[in-house]
Parts: structure tokens; C-alpha cells; sequence
């Protein structure tokens, strides 16, 4: 199982001082190179993981010390605990420790941390020259309200510029040059950013969502206010992403995944990413409260995410918000369902359907057979009929995915249906 993310170069970890308010913490930067991978990792986006056996929890307040001996100084800011990994977290492969969003604007950080250690500071940008922007993007992900052409909806961003954001869309082609309404909620605090744009451009991704790239449209007045909400997003964002667990399902199965995070944390927030397909599980108290990817959510989604042998994960011991969750799923329970859901999929011949291929109906043979036939066979049948493809059927359909391939598998045999051919 992956290691909890923690800064490379720190020597001594964090010491807390005696308890006070604000906590004291000391991290180390032996060297210049070590002070300058910090920075360009964690440091330039205004966050620091601070390795620490103390507890402190989300929102305390904390002073830390950045001692650079190399230089015979020290750097000292204040700040806020975002996440927390705690000494039990170990057990499942974390390094203990705090997560901090420090309280200055990350050009401030630069100017401070140059002056004090005597190099100049880097950030690395890893983009070919091509991709890179006048304004870089930094990944964020926060709820933001829509609207467009008289409707209002939910996304997720899932990055942030000064000038514009990319967001996952539930299905919506808003179309092109659409102008839109945003209200961009920061995740802690609440506040909330209101602000015109538009529709720069659309990407359809796998099970009918849409990620659409939205350029911001605002005055010369708002400059300060947009910089430092965005500012703000984006520390607050990466300190989160430094108190995770990170690794593979290709090496831990997601049941022994859950069931490894869920025996050393009452709460916790799992993300999985496969290509362009992102899935999303929060727990606690042995409850699943939501499992989300694409189009669906609940033991349907759950059942499907058991599916990704090849995703990368995201462990976070602390629920995050969702619009709408109202699974509430009894997590070992579902944990078994979802195992044998993927077992049977894995049992059933059909690798030659691929997510795009829709089905001729033989009414003839429909009409025979449609006094026998279960609730779902029909349901499949006549939205095959209309012209759905298998993603569609998939989607829309409440049945398990590993219900839906079964009955396809039947139809076809019972020659109700046949693939289109390319």
C-alpha cells in the first residue's frame, strides 16, 4: 500500500512545543537543495506537511519555524492545520502528522524564504512548452454552482486559474461560447466567489460527462479579490493533498483497500482515478454514505468500481461534502455485494461489447417471448429499441452492471437482440 506524502529534506521532523495557542512546530531544511525541493513542491503553493505523533485537530491555529542552517537562519509563519493523519494511520501505511495551509499568499513565501536562505526559488513545472499557459492552472477541488441558459446546476472543479476553470459536468453540453454564472464555494470556510464567464471549450469523457474549460470575464477592480480567492483554493487544496494515502489497485484490491482504512479510521474519504474516470467512496461508522463515478452512484457504483483493477487511489481519513449523498450502505455488507458483483462480470463472455455498441431488436422474437421475460430484460429490450448504446443502458438502468451484461448475454442468445455490427 502507498506512504502517507511527506517533505523530503526535513530533518528532525516537527517538534510541538509545550501546548500553547498557537502550537509551535519546527521543521528543518539541512541543505539548499532540500530547501528548494520544499518549495517546489509544497512550499510555493502555500503548504507544508509537518511530520508530528501530536494531536491537533482540522482549523487549529499553529506557528512554525523553518530553520535553515545552511544559512544560519529561520523563517517563521503562521498558519492552519487542514488535515490530519493520526499516529494510528500508520497501521495502514501513513506517516503520522499535520497537514498546514500557511497563512501568506505563496509570492509573499517566495520573497520571505529567498531572502532569508540566499538562493534564488524555483517552481517546476513538469508540462511540455506547448500546454504551458501565461497563467498556470493549479488543481482544485471545490463545489461550484452553474448557471446557464436559465438553469442552475452542481460541478466539481477540478482546476483553477486566475482567469478560468475546468469543470466535470454531470452529462450537460452547454455548447461553446455559452455565457454562464458561476458561485465557486471555498470548502472550508464556506465563502463563496460570484463570477461571470463563459464556455471556452468541451470534452466529453467516458459515461456521458463533460469536462468544460470556463474563462472567467471580470473587471480590472476584481483583480486583487479573484488572485487571493484563488490563492486561498489552491493552498488550501495542496495542504489537503499532502495529509493523504496514496497507491494502487493493481497492488491491494479495493475490498482489502477499505477494509484496511476503515479498521484504523471511524471516517474517511477514498478517490479513484482510472484514465479519464474518477470514482469517489466516503464512510463512517461502518456506513458507506456515498459511492459515486460518471452517471451513478450508490451499491451500483460501488459494484462498478470494483471493477478498477488498474486505478490509482486517494485516502483521506475525513469525509468530504457531496451534493445529494444519501446512500447509507452497511459498509462490510457492501463490501461482499460489490466482490461478488465483480466476480460475476468476470465470468460472463463479454468482451466483444464494447461501451459504444447499440443492438438490433427482432421484434418478432421480442413479442413471443415478452410474457416470460423478467422486468429488466424489457426495460433493456425497449431502450435498446430506441436506439441507446451499452454505456447508455448501463447508466440509466438502476440493475447492477453485472445484472445488465447477464440479461444482455440472455437476449442474445434467445436472439431478442443482436450487436450492430460496426
Amino acid at each position: 500500500m502507498g506512504q502517507g506524502q511527506h517533505e523530503e529534506g526535513v530533518n528532525g521532523g516537527a517538534g510541538a512545543a509545550e501546548r500553547s495557542d498557537p502550537t509551535h512546530l519546527c521543521v528543518e531544511y539541512a541543505t539548499p537543495e532540500a530547501l528548494q525541493a520544499a518549495f517546489a513542491r509544497d512550499l510555493s503553493s502555500g503548504a507544508v506537511f509537518v511530520p508530528t505523533v501530536e494531536w491537533l485537530p482540522p482549523g487549529a491555529q499553529v506557528h512554525v519555524s523553518f530553520e535553515l542552517p545552511f544559512r544560519g537562519a529561520r523563517v517563521e509563519l503562521s498558519g492552519q492545520v487542514v488535515a490530519v493523519l493520526p499516529a494510528h494511520m500508520a497501521r495502514a501505511g501513513a506517516e503520522p502528522g499535520v497537514s498546514i495551509q500557511l497563512g501568506s499568499a505563496p509570492a509573499e513565501l517566495r520573497q520571505r524564504f529567498e531572502a532569508a536562505s540566499g538562493i534564488e526559488l524555483h517552481e517546476i513545472d513538469a508540462r511540455p512548452l506547448e500546454f504551458r499557459r501565461v497563467e498556470p492552472r493549479y488543481p482544485v477541488r471545490t463545489h461550484v454552482q452553474i448557471e446557464a441558459r436559465g438553469r442552475r446546476f452542481a460541478a466539481e472543479t477540478g482546476d483553477v486559474s486566475y482567469n478560468g476553470m475546468l469543470v466535470l459536468l454531470p452529462g450537460l453540453d452547454l455548447g461553446v461560447e455559452t455565457d454562464v454564472r458561476l458561485q465557486i464555494q471555498h470548502p472550508r470556510s464556506g465563502e463563496k466567489l460570484e463570477i461571470e464567464g463563459r464556455i471556452a471549450n468541451q470534452t466529453r469523457c467516458d459515461h456521458g460527462l463533460m469536462v468544460a474549460g470556463i474563462q472567467f470575464r471580470y473587471g480590472l477592480e476584481r483583480v486583487d479579490e479573484v488572485s487571493h480567492f484563488v490563492d486561498d483554493l489552491r493552498s488550501f487544496h495542496h495542504a489537503r493533498t499532502l495529509a493523504t494515502i496514496s497507491g494502487s489497485l493493481a497492488d491491494t484490491p479495493l475490498e482489502a483497500v477499505l477494509e484496511t482504512f476503515s479498521s484504523t479510521s471511524n471516517a474517511g474519504t477514498l478517490r479513484l482515478r482510472r484514465d479519464s474516470e474518477e470514482g469517489k467512496i466516503a464512510y463512517q461508522d461502518g456506513e458507506i454514505l456515498y459511492a459515486t463515478t460518471g452517471l451513478v452512484s450508490g451499491a451500483k457504483a460501488l459494484g462498478r468500481l470494483f471493477t478498477w483493477r488498474d486505478a490509482q487511489f486517494e485516502f483521506k481519513p475525513e469525509l468530504e461534502p457531496m451534493n445529494d449523498a444519501s446512500t447509507r450502505l452497511p459498509l462490510a455488507s457492501a463490501i461482499l455485494a460489490a466482490a461478488v458483483q465483480r466476480d460475476e462480470l468476470a465470468r460472463l463472455d463479454l468482451s466483444d461489447l464494447d461501451p459504444e455498441v447499440t443492438f438490433r431488436v427482432h421484434a418478432e422474437r421480442l413479442t413471443a417471448l415478452e410474457p416470460t421475460l423478467a422486468e429488466i430484460a424489457r426495460e433493456i429490450a425497449e431502450n435498446a429499441a430506441m436506439g441507446f448504446p451499452l454505456a447508455a443502458l448501463l447508466d440509466m438502468l438502476p440493475a447492477s452492471d453485472a445484472l445488465i451484461y447477464r440479461t444482455l448475454a440472455e437476449l442474445i442468445d434467445a436472439g431478442v437482440l443482436a450487436v450492430e455490427p460496426g
